[in-house]
């Protein structure tokens, strides 16, 4: 836990990126705030939401069948990867076929779960990330911050000086002028471009449509322009009707950033464009863990809306990369016992239980009660002699709180102890990872019993 400590310390101590996430939250949970607004009921929306997501889940294999069956007789090719090595494979013969070398690469967070640019840069392509945001973290060399906003955490000076040193922009800290500079950059790589890969935000199995939402453009010109498209997708983005994506798309963008809609809304057909080779990958990687593990189903549910990032008084404060993999906040804490590695499995503590992510959540997701699940699956897997050490404080603990003349004993051994061996206390505070964020009490100068006894005695009380 010494890591994690360090690692919150250090994002606290930011002035910078405490500057940009409170921006930038505030702005977002403002505009969440009025698009609700407009909404006649909002929580029968979300009731309908989550029954949907429910029903899909329930059918997801189902449907899925349905949906590579749309596709294969529309002339898509489907291929199904049971996780990233399948992935990288099918990059590698998709790449050899149509000989790309150049590839660019559309915002996907299953993308990043699998590391899906590397990927495609050791099938033998260059990759540019064509989202903005994701652009620019592409060229800081850095992951993703927020599931929606993946460079919440940089200031427009950041952005600036990151695109004057490695994008050749001229310097500005105007956030219209960088991204209309950057969006000029982008343009000739579309052009250019032999492969374009995206991910999906719902597949619907009734017509076999794939729905991208954007405010960019930058998807749509992604399978538009270039002869080859890879849609690389989780299999839980399945949804039996259009109808039912219809009423997601108007939960997702409140959510997500306070919009009506998004900008562009694409629903693509089961068949590729004329004269283009479309693929669709469909990705397990531990999904199919999730789907037979009990509650935790309802982490297929999520819709990726980042908006229980936007309300984490935790997240609020230090930020994605804290959490130690793809997936920050609370529906990564609560995924993180299942799908993370071994070293993120940490952000399980990243957590109040204050519930404000199972309150906003638009299809219902419990994640305060996932997380909490996911603390005890964790601690299955500790090592023995951590949960007996651990076991035997607590025992200790109990014992001197369960009884009147153990607890002023443990009083008086802890008046003692800073009295006499004051080094030797704090040493052991600071074992237990008491440091500036958690400080023990000291003993109040008298026992509570011992001052109520005196008022009592002195007619204090009536």
């Amino acid at each position: 836990m010494s890591g994690l400590r360090d690692t919150v310390q250090t994002k606290l101590a930011d002035a910078g990126l405490q500057e940009a996430l409170g921006r930038a939250l505030a702005s977002s949970n403002a505009k969440l705030e009025t698009a609700l607004s407009e909404l006649d009921d909002v929580p029968a929306l979300k009731d309908a939401a989550a029954e949907i997501r429910r029903h899909a889940v329930g059918r997801m294999w189902q449907l899925l069948e349905t949906f590579e069956a749309r596709l294969r007789d529309a002339g898509t090719t489907v291929l199904w990867a049971r996780d990233a090595t399948d992935v990288r494979r099918y990059i590698a013969e998709i790449c050899s076929v149509h000989k790309v070398s150049k590839t660019v690469l559309s915002k996907t967070m299953v993308g990043e779960e699998l590391g899906l640019e590397q990927s495609i840069k050791d099938a033998g392509s260059s990759v540019i990330q064509s989202d903005v945001g994701e652009r620019i973290i592409q060229l800081a060399q850095q992951s993703p911050s927020h599931i929606i906003l993946p460079c919440i955490h940089l200031r427009a000076a950041d952005v600036g000086k990151i695109l004057h040193e490695r994008g050749r922009m001229p310097y500005s800290e105007d956030p219209a002028e960088l991204s209309r500079g950057l969006g000029k950059s982008l343009r000739q790589h579309f052009l250019g471009a032999h492969m374009g890969v995206s991910g999906a935000n719902f597949l619907v199995a009734e017509t076999g449509n794939i729905v991208c939402v954007e405010n960019e453009g930058n998807i749509r010109m992604g399978y538009s322009v270039p002869p080859v498209h890879v849609v690389v997708t989780g299999v839980e983005k399945i949804l039996p009707t259009l109808a039912d994506a219809r009423l997601l798309l108007a939960l997702l963008p409140r959510l997500a950033t306070g919009q009506r809609a998004t900008c562009y809304t694409s629903i693509l057909g089961p068949a590729p464009l004329p004269g283009q080779s479309r693929y669709v990958i469909l990705v397990d990687n531990g999904r199919s863990d999730l789907f037979g593990a009990g509650p935790c189903r309802d982490l297929l549910h999520c819709i990726r809306c980042g908006a229980c990032l936007n309300v984490c008084p935790v997240y609020q404060r230090v930020g994605g990369h804290a959490y130690g993999w793809t997936y920050p906040g609370p529906i990564g804490t609560a995924m993180a016992s299942m799908l993370a590695p071994d070293e993120a499995v940490e952000s399980l503590s990243l957590c109040t239980l204050c519930g404000a992510c199972s309150e906003v959540c638009p299809v219902r997701i419990p994640l305060d009660r996932l997380i909490l699940l996911g603390r005890a699956t964790a601690r299955a897997r500790r090592k023995a002699s951590e949960v007996r050490q651990e076991r035997r404080a607590l025992r200790w603990f109990r014992r001197a709180m369960s009884g009147r003349v153990r607890y002023r004993m443990s009083d008086w051994g802890h008046r003692l102890g800073l009295a006499w061996w004051g080094g030797r206390v704090a040493a052991m505070q600071e074992k237990l990872g008491w440091r500036g964020e958690r400080a023990a009490p000291e003993p109040a100068p008298q026992l509570f019993r011992t001052w109520w006894s005196g008022r009592r005695k002195r007619g204090d009380l009536k």
